[in-house]
């Protein structure tokens, strides 16, 4: 069985993670420039719609933890390692993430401080994200469950009989 913990930027994220048993025996994977510091453990992956941030992103997490993980973006860049081409309507960088964690055999992903309500630190909405999620529902549905918010309604909370199955 391959999990992972793929975390958000919501200021939920620590308690999510740490509300987890075992979390340190899970694969993490850290969505965007404003998550990638928010904890020292190890981390594989990042994820991210926006490259140009990849320098910033290093340096973040330069200071707080490990710099060997991997870049997942939408397009061709530098510092990009993983390349999931854009299929619309976005689900924010967070799903962008979870299908790449699924087409590499990970079969238990749950989503910490990614709860899809509110808004980011330049006001705009993450309910707007919702509409990925629902049009990848067939793909995500049964392999992704969530820590908090809408996705937790929408995916499902997590469960030690979803967990251990």
């Amino acid at each position: 069985m391959k999990k992972i913990i793929v975390t958000g930027s919501h200021n939920s994220v620590v308690d999510e993670i740490k509300a987890i048993l075992n979390y340190h025996e899970f694969d993490f994977m850290a969505i965007g420039l404003d998550a990638v510091h928010l904890y020292p453990w190890d981390i594989r992956f990042v994820a991210t719609y926006h490259p140009s941030d990849i320098p910033l992103i290093k340096e973040r997490r330069a200071a707080v933890g490990n710099t060997d993980y991997k870049v997942i973006s939408h397009v061709e860049a530098e510092g990009v390692d993983i390349v999931e081409p854009y299929e619309p309507p976005s689900g924010s960088s967070a799903l962008l993430g979870v299908l790449v964690a699924i087409k590499m055999g990970y079969d238990k992903i749950i989503l910490c401080g990614c709860p899809l309500t509110g808004s980011n630190g330049k006001n705009q909405s993450y309910e707007g994200f919702r509409e990925g999620w629902v049009a990848k529902k067939d793909v995500v549905l049964g392999k992704v469950k969530s820590m908090s918010g809408w996705t937790k309604e929408f995916l499902g909370g997590l469960t030690e009989e979803w967990l251990t199955s």
